[in-house]
């Protein structure tokens, strides 16, 4: 394969070598004209392919009276001869032997694409940093002399920095599950656990002392070791769907007047001893307005002992005075815990 290409400003054609195109990145300089142009652009084969069609560039426009010359010159005087015409009428051979066999024109000082290079380049010789927006080392705010770096950019890059310390998700994620999978971390976790089981337990024997004392009577001394400590006390447990009200009246006392004797019987149906309730009454008149409203406790019945028995009952009476002139027709009775 023969590689020539034709030069743009001339149209000369001449041999190229591929290796010299490379390392010129396919600038050439025409050895007739010494126009510098690309040799790609119109490369082709001699062996196979016929040279390509040159077009002379369009010249720039002439002054008028500098064509109104030119033409007339070119009237009074005779035509030289073209060369070219004279190369195109010969051989394929011939033509190209006496374009390309010419002497050698010495080595210059840059290549087409050095000097296409230097041409093209933009020299910032006198760019100077300002170094007076700069105070020790950080960036001055808006409102001052000069502009410093935006604070989102600022974020932004140690944002970046931040991630790319940590690495990827799932390294984080495989760290993170290696940290708690740790023999370390696993005897931290065993003794909160531990920890946490063991104040569960403390508050409920703490809230449930007395059924527990009630129904594990062993566990009692326990208990009141606790409570020595923490000043509490241990007494009967305190179930109000255990007790029952059997029966209540109300009735006027002897000697009359405005005085009344109320009697509560009560019944334990479980089968644990249970604090004896508290008795909540109401006084109501004729027209079913409250007269008087009072919470009994078991002290003021007078009772021997404030323990009801498991599956046992307990009578107490109680004399009530009224100051109000209304008189007292109907009562409520209800048993309670405080």
């Amino acid at each position: 394969m023969s590689l020539a290409t034709r030069c743009t400003s001339c149209g000369t054609v001449f041999r190229v070598v591929q290796d010299q195109l490379k390392v010129s990145e396919g600038w050439v300089r025409c050895g007739r004209c010494n126009e510098v142009f690309n040799a790609i652009e119109g490369l082709f084969d001699l062996e196979r392919d016929a040279p390509p069609n040159w077009k002379p560039p369009i010249a720039p426009p002439a002054p008028l009276a500098a064509t109104v010359s030119a033409a007339f010159e070119i009237q009074q005087q005779p035509e030289p001869p073209d060369d070219d015409d004279d190369v195109f009428q010969l051989s394929d051979g011939d033509r190209i032997h006496s374009r390309f066999f010419q002497p050698e024109q010495a080595d210059v000082e840059q290549t087409p694409a050095q000097a296409v290079k230097a041409r093209d380049r933009v020299d910032f010789a006198d760019a100077q940093f300002n170094t007076a927006l700069m105070s020790d080392g950080k960036p001055k705010s808006a409102a001052g002399k000069g502009t410093g770096i935006a604070r989102s950019s600022v974020k932004e890059a140690r944002a970046k920095q931040e991630a790319a310390r940590r690495g990827p998700g799932f390294v984080q994620q495989a760290k993170h599950r290696e940290r708690w999978r740790s023999p370390t971390m696993r005897v931290l976790l065993s003794l909160a656990s531990l920890l946490l089981v063991g104040t569960l337990v403390g508050q409920s024997a703490y809230h449930f002392r007395d059924l527990s004392a009630a129904q594990w009577p062993t566990t009692r001394p326990w208990l009141a070791k606790g409570c020595e400590l923490l000043g509490c006390q241990i007494g009967a447990p305190r179930r109000i769907d255990d007790v029952t009200v059997e029966s209540s009246g109300l009735s006027p006392a002897p000697g009359g007047g405005s005085n009344y004797r109320l009697a509560v019987v009560l019944r334990n149906r479980g089968a644990l001893p249970l604090t004896m309730p508290w008795v909540d009454l109401r006084l109501t008149d004729l027209s079913g307005q409250l007269v008087a409203r009072r919470a009994l406790s078991p002290s003021d019945f007078r009772v021997v002992s404030s323990v009801l028995a498991p599956e046992s009952e307990s009578s107490m009476q109680l004399l009530l005075s009224s100051t109000d002139p209304r008189r007292i027709s109907s009562y409520t009775v209800e048993i309670f815990y405080p």
